[in-house]
């Protein structure tokens, strides 16, 4: 009659199929399916165990389980036990079939080996084990040393092997100081040398860093021997022997095991302290709130086999110390242990532990000590070794139907959090994130990691490939996308906070600007925010095209400066600030549209906006931004554009004559040199639109020959510098008359080229009448490196809307409060300016001073004429209240006599073509004195305001 499935010989398949059940798939929770020690032993048929241990093996690899199977040696019984013991807590020993995740780590077993190390017995596989040779308070003290991160023992004075490289960094800053670096500079060294010193001490003691890691979340070795009650029996914890003074738990858990393992006894508790140590390593490597997911990837527990264990072999010890731990410890660990005993060795194993049922099959035998387990640890039940489960083996382990191995994988989403994945994810995002930077990098100026840009300034392509960056510096964007900036003197210098006067570069005004708008935002005061437009950028070898709006920025700030700071003239009753924004409108602005779309769109963001100042060159497309800006209602105050067409724009007001004006006035050159006869032949020198689109030369050109009426004339149109030489001695060789005046309708960096051209041409053997307009006061006559040669047949005249010497005149130096501020905070015209300084006698910085004051004082006064200059609650931080339209309401009735060039008045402009005829004009005459020096001197003008010039009579208006 077959045998039921509850009794019966525990032969063929079914010690198999108990394997198989118990290597399923872990449970959720780790505490609800206990392993037991599984003891395979000869059954009535003395079938071998051995052939059932291998059977188990050979299913293990094919489940994909991961084992280890060390062998007991020859050595003592406690020294094989604790071989055994060492060897499952060994990584490379384990074997994995299927790798559901990475190799097993035992830091808590290799916690305990050092601790054997620094007993001062560093034991040898097959070794006995002696109890430690140093005192507790040296085993300590030589844990300690081991558990730095540096060895003590390098130097011959214990000294650190990295103290000469401190010595070193100290000598730096003792040379630094010896040659009078910067005090920022010894401050920062100081700093990350005393930083440096802090964490390599803290590297190199174990009371320091140890704490550290264990509060972040590494270290949980040392929490373990900290705070497992497993030590607790050693000794009280927290209270010295005399019930006095708080222990650091791990140094007071150290000291106890040091103690105990200095005992005779030593060699059974540390088999106990490696078996506790070795199953938390394995219940830690299936934790599943790890930063791996370990618990939920490895879905099978391990294996471990010991065959043929006898008492004199180790092996019933290892079972032993296994049973013993788990019932003392009452917590279940993922691993499953399976041992061989022989023939020999049942009757010691019977004198430890029960003797098994024969007729329970393995499957009910297991179920009954699962049910039994909770009782049978209980100290009063006096059952040995309940952790230990006897199945007797019986037959043939293949024969029989023996369970279809199913191979235990891990989840497949659990992919998704591995290597691989997160290989793939840091490929898929880096080649995503290059592709993103690359494509933000080629259309913003600054972009940040990842994805951050400032979308206020975007990169533009110039004709010629070239790229500028153009738009609002909102977050001290710098415009030059190169080490080195340009200065106020052309020339290419290291941005640096330490520079003034010539050497302050475009970079080092944007730094500037970008600390006093900051200072503005935390002050909590009312402000308005003001946009100065400029040529800040140009192709590679033209910089000279953005030394004016460099300049012009310079006089900006100052006026900010002059607005904001109470200690530098601000009205104490007057809190309305001004924030600053540079905004580049590229080389021959160009791109002034797209930098009108950026400004447009912070005005619908910002209601701070009130204004732009600067569009100082006239071209085509600067017209159609002023055009643009003005009828979306912002005021725009232009420095030295001379349109005549911007006048009657609503919300335009320029600081500069006309070029109608400006032509008005070279009459007074022709009556002074002709004598009153008219013209006789002119040249007209005119620059063609081109690739810039220039506006100005046209325009005044026209308005030349309009105001002249010269009798014969030609007209010679050239593209640039090249070929404006070559055009010039063409047409002074073909003259059939000489000519008696040239006009210059072209820019200030062609003026070399025109004086050589006229001179290879023979125009200049006779006596020349050179007349030319605003822009010739960028041009220093003379005979310097960088000076224009002028000939002694030659006169020169030129417009000029601001006349440096007049400003200074009667000490103006002291007395105006722009060239105070210029000196004071940017070192221009130190110690005092001279009527030729170089930064200053084209007016251009003086001019943009006015432009961006004048329209801080509109808002100010829109401010006080609002009532929000009165305390109340009202006082907010902004200036919403203060919109650009009160702003052109204040404008329109604006009149001061404290600008930095004199009076302004707007309040009888005229808004026709002509624009208004107060504006400053002065035509200059330079000609060579008696020694060879050029001297400049006023023939004519007005002042700013329309005040008379003092000793001159005015230019013709007419």
């Amino acid at each position: 009659m077959a045998a039921s499935p509850a009794h019966g010989p525990a032969s063929g398949p079914g010690p198999l199929a108990l394997f198989d059940r118990l290597t399923q798939s872990l449970p959720w929770r780790l505490n609800v399916r206990p392993f037991p020690v599984l003891i395979l032993e000869p059954g009535e048929d003395g079938a071998p165990e051995e052939r059932f241990l291998d059977a188990f093996k050979r299913s293990a690899t094919e489940l994909g389980l991961p084992s280890v199977s060390p062998a007991p040696g020859s050595a003592p019984r406690e020294a094989n036990a604790v071989d055994l013991v060492d060897a499952m807590a060994q990584p490379l020993k384990w074997n994995h079939p299927q790798p559901h995740f990475v190799r097993f780590r035992f830091p808590r077993s290799a916690l305990v080996a050092s601790i054997e190390e620094a007993g001062g017995r560093p034991r040898e596989v097959g070794a006995p084990v002696l109890p430690c040779r140093r005192s507790p308070v040296a085993a300590v003290q030589a844990w300690n040393a081991a558990a730095g991160l540096f060895d003590r023992r390098g130097g011959p004075f214990g000294v650190q092997p990295w103290w000469p490289a401190i010595g070193a960094l100290l000598a730096v800053v003792a040379g630094g100081i010896a040659e009078q670096s910067s005090r920022r500079s010894l401050v920062a060294a100081a700093a990350c040398i005393a930083a440096a010193l802090l964490v390599l001490a803290a590297l190199s003691t174990r009371r320091i860093w140890l704490p550290v890691v264990s509060h972040v979340g590494f270290g949980s070795r040392y929490r373990w021997l900290a705070s497992s009650s497993f030590f607790g029996v050693l000794g009280e914890s927290g209270v010295d022997e005399q019930g006095g003074g708080v222990q650091g738990g791990f140094e007071d858990r150290l000291h106890r095991v040091f103690e105990r393992l200095s005992e005779d006894d030593a060699a059974g508790f540390l088999l106990q302290l490696k078996t506790f140590a070795l199953l938390e390593d394995v219940r830690d490597n299936y934790r599943k709130a790890s930063f791996g997911l370990r618990g939920f990837k490895r879905t099978a527990p391990p294996v471990a086999f010991l065959a043929g264990i006898t008492p004199d072999n180790g092996g019933f010890d290892v079972v032993t110390a296994l049973s013993d731990i788990r019932s003392r410890r009452s917590e279940l660990h993922p691993l499953l242990v399976i041992a061989s005993v022989g023939r020999d060795s049942v009757a010691a194993l019977d004198a430890l532990t029960q003797s098994p049922d024969g007729r329970l099959a393995p499957q009910v035998r297991y179920e009954r000590w699962r049910t039994s387990l909770g009782t049978a640890q209980g100290p009063s039940q006096e059952v040995a070794l309940p952790w230990l489960l006897r199945v007797p083996v019986a037959g043939d382990p293949a024969g029989g139907d023996a369970p279809a191995p199913r191979v235990r994988r891990r989840p497949r989403w659990t992919w998704v959090w591995s290597v691989r994945s997160l290989a793939a994810s840091v490929l898929v995002f880096a080649a995503a994130a290059t592709y993103v930077q690359s494509d933000l990098r080629s259309t913003y100026c600054t972009v940040g990691l990842p994805f951050t840009w400032n979308a206020d300034t975007r990169l533009q392509t110039n004709d010629n490939g070239t790229r500028e960056c153009v738009g609002v510096s909102t977050g001290g964007v710098r415009f030059e996308r190169r080490a080195k900036s340009i200065g106020l003197d052309g020339r290419d210098h290291v941005p640096s906070g330490s520079n003034t006067g010539a050497s302050l570069t475009l970079a080092d005004l944007q730094s500037r600007i970008k600390s006093e708008n900051d200072a503005v935002a935390r002050s909590g005061e009312p402000y308005v925010t003001i946009v100065h437009a400029g040529v800040f950028t140009a192709s590679a070898g033209q910089g000279e095209l953005t030394l004016s709006s460099v300049r012009e920025l310079a006089g900006a700030y100052l006026a900010q400066l002059r607005t904001n700071r109470v200690e530098l003239g601000a009205g104490t009753g007057s809190p309305l600030k001004v924030r600053l924004l540079p905004a580049n409108t590229g080389q021959d602005m160009k791109f002034a549209d797209e930098m009108v779309d950026r400004v447009l769109h912070l005005a619908r963001t910002d209601p701070t906006l009130v204004g732009v100042a600067g569009m100082g060159r006239n071209t085509a497309y600067s017209q159609t931004a002023i055009t643009r800006l003005a009828n979306a209602g912002l005021a725009v105050l232009s420095t030295v554009n001379s349109s005549d067409q911007h006048p009657g724009l609503p919300g335009y007001y320029g600081l500069a004559a006309t070029d109608h004006q400006e032509a008005l006035a070279t009459q007074a050159a022709v009556r002074r040199e002709l004598r009153g006869r008219p013209v006789a032949n002119a040249l007209v020198v005119q620059r063609a639109p081109g690739p810039s689109r220039d506006a100005y030369s046209k325009e005044i050109a026209d308005d030349v020959t309009a105001v002249l009426r010269p009798r014969d004339s030609e007209r010679v149109v050239y593209q640039g510098a090249g070929d404006l030489a070559g055009q010039l001695q063409s047409a002074c060789e073909k003259a059939r008359t000489p000519f008696t005046l040239v006009y210059f309708a072209g820019r200030a960096e062609d003026m070399n080229a025109l004086m050589t051209g006229l001179a290879d041409g023979g125009c200049t053997r006779r006596r020349l009448v050179l007349v030319t307009g605003d822009d010739m006061t960028k041009v220093r006559f003379g005979s310097g490196s960088l000076d224009i040669p002028i000939p002694e047949t030659v006169t020169v005249y030129h417009t000029a809307f601001v006349h440096l010497p007049t400003l200074l005149r009667g000490n103006g130096d002291r007395t105006n409060r722009f060239l105070i501020l210029a000196r004071n905070e940017l070192g221009v015209g130190r110690p005092r300016a001279s009527p030729d300084d170089p930064l200053l006698a084209d007016g251009q910085m003086a001019l943009t001073y006015d432009a961006t004051a004048v329209l801080a004082q509109a808002a100010q006064r829109a401010f006080t004429t609002l009532g929000l200059n009165r305390a109340g609650p009202h006082r907010v931080a902004g200036s919403a209240s203060v919109t650009s339209g009160s702003v052109l309401l204040e404008l329109a009735r604006f009149s001061t006599l404290t600008a930095a060039t004199g009076a302004i008045d707007f309040t009888r402009d005229a808004r026709g073509p002509d624009g208004p005829k107060n504006r400053g004009l002065a035509l200059v005459r330079v000609a060579l004195d008696g020694s060879g020096r050029a001297v400049s001197t006023p023939v004519c003008g007005r002042l700013s305001g329309g005040k008379p010039f003092p000793g001159l009579s005015p230019c013709p208006a007419r």
